[in-house]
């Protein structure tokens, strides 16, 4: 029989990218999508039609458990950070076929400003090497409630799981849903509004980035080692960890670009860059300090050692499509 996957936030960035890239190199996989409502539900079928969808949110916790139950895969994209539906659907697993769970976090979780916003640390986390200790990471940490809670929850109900923590990602998503991410489009909407480009402080401060087309591929890849026996040569449980980058980036190397590309479109006077504190900042977006002035440096060894290898190594590449698609 084709594997049964269930997937989260198939309408969204992630999800969506990801289920088209799943149904392009698996067409024998039998889908189900939770929708939120008919709009979405109609949005789903419309693009793929035989995706099996079922109506619910992540607060729906029979509806979750039901279709858990069923699944060989579970891939959970929809959020990383509601806390109780990872524990609803592994035990929903539990009661069913016991599959393998796929869950999204992000590197978020390792962001370090301790020396101050803007400049950059010199700490880089490796999935392989120091799995432990980013697993051990301070539960005040971004999504590190969640990614707790995960592991406890697969070792409570005895289920295989995998966390999957991109980094920054970009590019324009190919779902039918949202196309969009959240650090870059909001900053090229805050340098729109203020009518100048920003850093956060000095901008030095190093981030990892992804398109999105090769985290769809990371999820595609790790999704087909959750249908072989034994869950074929990936890891699972407390030391299935699995980082997503494909280099990394300093902030105001981004910003540089973004302000010389609004510049020449005419949406911005000056190609200019300021430095703002974190106090200007925040003006443009409360999460600034995270979204733009930390660090969050992190090495993929245990997804490359599975073969998977990102095919957009720049970023430079996606900053016009994105441009043009967050101030159309």
């Amino acid at each position: 029989m084709a594997p049964n996957i269930f997937i989260t936030g198939s309408s969204g960035y992630v999800g969506g990218s990801t289920t088209k890239a799943l149904l392009a190199a698996h067409p024998e996989y039998e889908i189900t999508a939770l929708v939120r409502d008919q709009a979405q539900e109609k949005i789903i079928k419309g693009a793929w039609p035989n995706v099996k969808t079922v109506i619910g949110t992540l607060d729906d916790e029979v509806t979750l458990a039901d279709e858990a139950s069923k699944a060989d895969v579970v891939l959970n994209l929809a959020s990383s950070d509601h806390l109780n539906a990872p524990k609803t659907i592994i035990s929903g697993m539990a009661r069913g076929k016991k599959g393998r769970f796929i869950h999204i976090s992000g590197t978020g979780v390792l962001n370090d400003m301790s020396k101050g916003p803007g400049n950059p640390t010199p700490k880089v986390y490796d999935d392989v090497k120091d799995v432990r200790e980013i697993t051990s990471l301070s539960m005040t940490a971004l999504h590190r409630d969640v990614d707790a809670a995960v592991i406890a929850a697969g070792k409570e109900y005895d289920i295989p799981t995998a966390i999957v923590c991109p980094p920054m990602i970009h590019g324009v998503g190919s779902g039918p849903g949202k196309k969009r991410s959240i650090q870059i489009p909001y900053l090229i909407e805050a340098i729109d509004g203020r009518g100048k480009a920003f850093t956060v402080e000095e901008g030095n401060n190093i981030w990892d980035h992804i398109h999105i087309q090769d985290l769809a591929s990371a999820f595609v890849r790790l999704t087909e080692e959750a249908t072989k026996p034994n869950g074929g040569a990936a890891t699972w449980g407390p030391d299935g960890y699995y980082f997503t980058e494909a280099g990394e980036f300093a902030w105001k190397d981004v910003v540089s670009e973004l302000a010389q590309l609004l510049h020449t479109s005419g949406k911005i006077s000056s190609s200019d860059v300021d430095k703002l504190s974190v106090d200007e900042a925040v003006k443009f977006h409360p999460w600034a300090p995270v979204l733009w002035g930390g660090n969050c440096r992190s090495r993929a060894s245990r997804l490359r050692e599975l073969g998977w290898n990102p095919a957009t190594l720049k970023i430079t590449p996606s900053l016009p499509e994105m441009v043009k698609f967050v101030l159309a």
